[in-house]
């Protein structure tokens, strides 16, 4: 120790009156479902006369470039099983966050309980289910782009520990397609320019977590059978190869495998209901991998495809330990219970495509994998001063600290010599320093202030954790998620590859390319960052 010495509301759109830090060129929105006012992920929102658009989060956030508000009228928010609302740019307040409500539209089918019978009706509707997903991967040379095209997306990837996002990097870039008929990876004209990448320096960085983004060696989990499976580098290419629409006789993730080939036999089929896009309904169907004893991991999810071109508008897929969900399935419920995010969750990927013209072009990707990193740096104090200006004790920590764990006053403990010292207050001086207040300093003895020495006080603390929830003194492993996402701010429908640009080498980290200087007017696009610093609640 060492001592220190210091010197309106309408139908569906409601504003709420959140005091937020924001830039005062931005307005907030975040989008809610009316009914449940559980956040509306990935919405999309398009605006009325101009071409481009941008896609909320898993949060339902978005924000607006502020000019919208004079220069356009309308904004377009839809999603599938919602209906779609139009919503005045001029009401949309600034400082607070404006909140979106979408109704629910839904057309319930029967119940569809599956029995093993063979001629059962149950089975039947099962049947009608795979024949529905047939037809759609069958169409996927028809329905996607066959013909060159481009789209500007915003691009960003992260981790997140404990709700808090760490890493933000963020882009804004175009993403050159020769086409569903050729391979995404291996051909020369499927290439991606970059206008804009930086790291955003508001949310958390460190350096550890960056060891979770690379590698094929980096085992998602404790089983050697669960890897990324690539030696690429590109955060992005790593996004793409977990497409497998985009890639439908290509190989891409476990269970699924060759989309074409084999997700119909890997996969058992439920069909739920009929929901809309913009009017548009879809076919809303479960999946679940086939049951196997032997099986380590298994994957599930849904997709929704449209009833009369068959077109996949979106597909959702996770993988996760077998164990966790065998006790919830039966012979007459293979399906068991998945109307929640499965325990031990090894990856996600949600993938969304959008009707442009006649054909279906990519809305948005996102991809995260849970990943355990060895903390070689133990949460600590690595300070504990005292200050006799203030009559003050500060104790400084190795890492940021979380801030709900020093309420308590019974989790520190304080003595001068031999005598307990009562604490007053306790507060963050900055995130890795806490001030201590305490009734008298020298716990009612006389003494000069000037003349104590650092072997005079003493501490302990107890329940103290850092913001990624490690108790202090405590040897531990990170746990979390790595997340790389893709949202598409506007299609070209007909777009070669441009031989002025400089494009990203599909080998190495996006940080490597250099960022184009284009005569593409990128003030129209703009990085849609996330509202705040964790996904928790506000």
């Amino acid at each position: 120790m060492k001592l220190r010495h210091l010197f309106t509301s309408i139908l569906l759109i409601g504003l709420i009156s959140i005091s937020f830090a924001q830039k005062s060129n931005e307005l907030l929105c975040k989008v809610l479902d009316f009914e449940t006012k559980d956040p509306v992920s990935f919405a999309t929102v398009r605006f009325d006369g101009v071409q481009n658009g941008v896609i909320a989060d898993e949060d339902g956030e978005f924000r607006l470039p502020l000019e919208y508000k004079s220069s356009i009228r309308t904004i377009i928010v839809s999603s599938i099983g919602f209906e779609t609302q139009n919503i005045s740019v001029g009401i949309l307040k600034e400082n607070i966050i404006n909140t979106i409500y979408l109704k629910p539209k839904v057309e319930a089918l029967s119940a569809v309980v599956l029995t093993g019978k063979v001629n059962s009706d149950a089975n039947i509707k099962n049947l009608s289910a795979k024949t529905i997903i047939k037809n759609a991967i069958g169409r996927i040379p028809t329905n996607y782009p066959s013909s060159p095209h481009s789209y500007i997306s915003y691009y960003r990837d992260y981790q997140l520990i404990n709700n808090n996002y760490y890493n933000l990097n963020e882009a804004i870039l175009e993403s050159f397609d020769a086409g569903f008929n050729t391979n995404k990876y291996a051909f020369k004209d499927n290439a991606t320019a970059l206008y804009s990448y930086s790291l955003n320096k508001e949310f958390y960085q460190d350096a550890l977590l960056l060891n979770s983004v690379y590698g094929k060696s980096k085992t998602i989990s404790g089983n050697n059978t669960a890897k990324l499976g690539t030696d690429i580098q590109n955060e992005l290419e790593i996004l793409n190869i977990h497409n497998p629409i985009r890639n439908f006789n290509k190989s891409s993730f476990s269970f699924i495998y060759v989309f074409r080939d084999d997700f119909v036999n890997n996969h058992l089929f439920k069909l739920l209901s009929v929901k809309y896009i913009e009017d548009v309904p879809l076919y809303e169907i479960q999946f679940v991998t086939r049951e196997d004893s032997n099986m380590r991991y298994m994957g599930a999810g849904k997709i929704y495809i449209s009833k009369s071109k068959y077109a996949i508008h979106r597909l959702e897929y996770s993988v996760f330990l077998n164990k966790n969900f065998r006790s919830t399935r039966s012979q007459d419920n293979p399906f068991g219970n998945l109307t929640k995010k499965p325990k031990n969750t090894l990856f996600e990927v949600t993938v969304e495509y959008k009707s442009v013209g006649d054909k279906m072009f990519l809305n948005y990707m996102t991809f995260n994998n849970f990943f355990v990193i060895k903390e070689p740096n133990p949460f600590k104090v690595e300070d504990f001063d005292f200050n006799p200006n203030d009559k003050c004790f500060y104790i400084t920590f190795n890492k940021p600290v979380d801030k709900e764990t020093i309420k308590r006053k019974s989790n520190f403990k304080l003595r001068y010599q031999d005598k307990k010292l009562i604490v007053t207050d306790i507060l963050l001086s900055d995130e890795k320093t806490v001030k201590i207040e305490v009734v008298d300093w020298s716990a009612g003895h006389s003494k000069d202030v000037n003349t104590v020495v650092s072997t005079d006080f003493s501490y302990k603390l107890k329940k103290i954790k850092d913001t990624y929830g490690t108790l202090i003194n405590k040897e531990s492993r990170l746990m979390g998620y790595q997340f790389r996402e893709l949202f598409t701010q506007e299609v070209f429908e007909s777009k070669a590859l441009e031989d002025n640009l400089i494009y990203v080498n599909k080998t190495l980290p996006l940080s490597a390319t250099r960022v184009n200087s284009s005569n593409l007017n990128i003030d129209k696009y703009w990085v849609n960052s996330p509202l705040k610093k964790t996904k928790g609640t506000r």
